[in-house]
């Protein structure tokens, strides 16, 4: 007879399960075409569980896309953790960030779904990690000599609107050419001010 679940470890796999759903509705179908119904149907939990978990559906949605942001953050790291110099990291961290534009399981959920479901300073709170890394490469960039800005911490913001503007356009199209235009063109931005 298997162990019996401790109530934390099914508090846990409830919230873990109403996570994946959610995701998977709010990238397919959008953020207003999901219920909160059809979000616990499939799960065999009642909207009580789901409202104990997280409030309401934009809780779930926040959630949702705070996870979606992580996983932003480990596919720049692992794309730049083998690159030696700082600038190198600045440049190729900028473009992995818009390649992530065109995964299919973020695209809508983070570029479209995202800006249009969550208040402008909800998103910033969520990208504080990611932006954070972006502002310390661009001040690193700056102390090495490397980058002639008026202001590193302002132009750290210049280059988050770019990418964020830029991921977006490339969100609304699966044309590789699309991407590729977007990754030169933030290159061509930091080249701009490099020294």
């Amino acid at each position: 007879m298997p162990a019996k679940l401790t109530k934390a470890e099914q508090t846990r796999r409830t919230r873990r399960a109403i996570l994946d759903r959610a995701r998977y509705l709010f990238a397919t179908k959008g953020y207003a075409a999901t219920g909160t119904e059809e979000i616990i149907s499939e799960l065999g939990i009642t909207r009580g569980a789901l409202y104990h978990q997280f409030n309401d559906k934009l809780g779930v949605f926040k959630a949702v896309v705070e996870e979606a942001y992580g996983e932003i953050t480990a596919h720049i790291r692992t794309r730049i953790e083998p690159l030696e110099t700082n600038w190198e990291q600045l440049v190729v961290g900028c473009q992995a960030f818009l390649e992530v534009a065109q995964q299919e399981d973020l695209r809508r959920l983070v570029f479209i779904e995202a800006p249009a479901v969550l208040a402008a300073d909800t998103l910033v709170e969520i990208d504080q990690y990611g932006f954070g890394l972006l502002q310390e490469s661009i001040q690193m960039a700056v102390d090495e000599g490397q980058l002639q800005v008026i202001d590193g911490e302002g132009f750290a913001h210049v280059v988050n609107g770019a990418l964020n503007e830029l991921a977006a356009w490339v969100a609304q199209s699966e044309s590789p050419q699309r991407l590729k235009t977007a990754q030169q063109l933030v290159e061509a931005l930091l080249i701009r001010h490099r020294k």
